[in-house]
């Protein structure tokens, strides 16, 4: 057989394209999803009420074609009609409060919804909240069939998006067009995603054509394919941080001194450098740049190594301390290589006089049960936006009423609680700014955690693809999407 012909027999046809993983989707259940390979199939598939400008600077009608509060409390959003699911149902009122009833079971929703008309729908919060809209917008608060609400064990995923479930299983799944689809018939008739077995694997059929496009790049991966023929590779400063954790209700770490130390001890720009292969920035706040509200005039955390042993003499440690860091051998996108983090940061710990041991969990759900409950030290965690609106970042890293959930640290702040509280009842988009920014503030004086780096986020296409949207948090989108050499 030539190489001509098996390559063609390799190469997906003009209609498929195929997305490459190298995990499986946690659920096909975006209402009990967590993970981004889950999210980035529910996007195609399922649909939220609104949804966020490539840019993120704001929100746009999806479901819902208009939407009005007056006290960020009440809302009320009136629905597109002549839109179904895929299996029939209507997009009507009644679903849209099945879905949050389900959303308020499933995910903590903080509110009710009532019909007010056939496609009317009001929703009542438990509190104020200027954030709800892009809360909404997130692929985990997508709206579902009404019909697949009850089923179980689990419900397959069924919604008004561009493309249909037609198949799963593991490390496969394949959507087709829904030819019906309120935005107009896609140009494609299949996306398939497809676990392939490592970056190795991913790569290999990336080159291939076996794969069209893929954002499980990992950074060790991006120099193989920077410059190979018929390969485009976008990368763009990801909305993520990752930090280093400590357990504020645990001594020494309660000492905000101490934690300063530790901002002081760590040498950021080697961190991307040598952790990266320089694909990523320093990090200083606790807001990605790319979000808006980031404070841009708050304090480079350089290292100094002289300042952090003066700190943790000052709180009564001369000479150091022995502690332990948690890791673990579970790569995250913003996480690419766990175990040689670590390593690089215990040493530079080490260089003040804070001997931190290496204590590796046995998988990252023991990791992150572990962090949760606050069984621990030291940890390096991160987080991954899902909207562009900086409470859902904030808040779950730093209110007090998230420790036990989110907020790992376990940091608690009366002052930073009031003022994200305050940011979520604000209806200006220049006050919310402005309160942000004060938080960032705080946060650099209390240093709950050390902000270590945002890393840069890949996306590879074969260069026969065309019309792919990416969102404002990296989800991509295939409805405009086509291929043509």
């Amino acid at each position: 057989m030539s190489a001509l012909l098996l390559l063609a027999l390799l190469t997906a046809p003009p209609d498929t394209l195929v997305v490459g993983l190298t995990s499986d989707p946690v659920s096909l259940d975006p209402h009990r999803a967590t993970d981004l390979v889950s999210a980035a199939v529910a996007a195609n598939v399922c649909e939220p009420l609104v949804r966020y400008r490539p840019d993120g600077s704001r929100p746009e009608a999806a479901l819902a074609t208009s939407w009005a509060t007056t006290d960020n409390r009440t809302w009320t959003f009136t629905l597109r009609q002549g839109v179904r699911f895929h299996d029939g149902a209507p997009l009507d009122a009644a679903a849209v409060v099945g879905n949050l009833e389900d959303l308020r079971r499933r995910r903590g929703f903080p509110g009710r919804a009532v019909p007010a008309g056939p496609f009317v729908v009001t929703v009542t919060l438990d509190q104020p909240n200027a954030a709800l809209l892009a809360t909404l917008s997130q692929a985990f608060y997508a709206l579902q069939s009404p019909r697949q609400m009850g089923s179980r064990p689990s419900r397959p995923m069924v919604g008004t998006g561009p493309f249909r479930l037609a198949s799963a299983q593991p490390g496969r799944i394949e959507l087709v067009a829904n030819p019906d689809y309120w935005g107009g018939a896609p140009r494609l008739r299949h996306v398939v995603f497809r676990r392939l077995a490592d970056q190795k694997s991913l790569v290999t059929a990336l080159t291939a054509g076996e794969v069209d496009v893929t954002t499980a790049v990992g950074q060790d991966t991006v120099g193989r394919l920077r410059g190979q023929p018929g390969i485009t590779l976008d990368s763009q400063t990801g909305p993520n941080i990752v930090f280093l954790c400590p357990n504020n209700g645990r001594p020494p770490f309660d000492d905000p001194r101490v934690r300063q130390a530790l901002a002081r001890a760590v040498d950021r720009r080697a961190l991307v450098r040598e952790a990266l292969g320089g694909h990523g920035v320093p990090a200083r706040n606790p807001l990605p740049p790319t979000l808006w509200a980031y404070a841009t005039r708050t304090k480079e955390l350089v290292l100094d190594r002289a300042a952090a042993r003066r700190l943790l003499a000052e709180a009564g440690y001369a000479d150091g301390f022995d502690t332990t860091l948690m890791t673990v051998d579970a790569a995250r996108p913003y996480l690419p290589s766990p175990l040689r983090l670590a390593a690089r940061v215990r040493d530079d710990l080490a260089q003040v006089g804070v001997r931190a041991r290496l204590e590796q969990a046995r998988s990252w759900k023991d990791y992150l049960e572990r962090a949760t409950k606050g069984s621990y030290a030291l940890a390096i965690l991160g987080w991954q936006a899902d909207t562009t609106d900086p409470n859902d970042f904030l808040s779950a890293l730093l209110a007090s009423d998230s420790v036990g959930a989110t907020n790992r640290s376990r940091y608690r702040s009366p002052e930073m609680d009031a003022l994200l509280k305050q940011a979520r009842q604000r209806g200006d988009h220049r006050e919310r700014a402005s309160l942000y920014r004060t938080a960032q503030e705080l946060f650099q004086k209390d240093m709950p955690w050390v902000p270590l780096y945002h890393v840069s986020l890949f996306t590879a296409f074969r260069r026969a693809v065309h019309g792919v949207s990416v969102d404002s948090t990296g989800l991509l989108r295939y409805d405009k999407a086509w291929k043509q050499e």
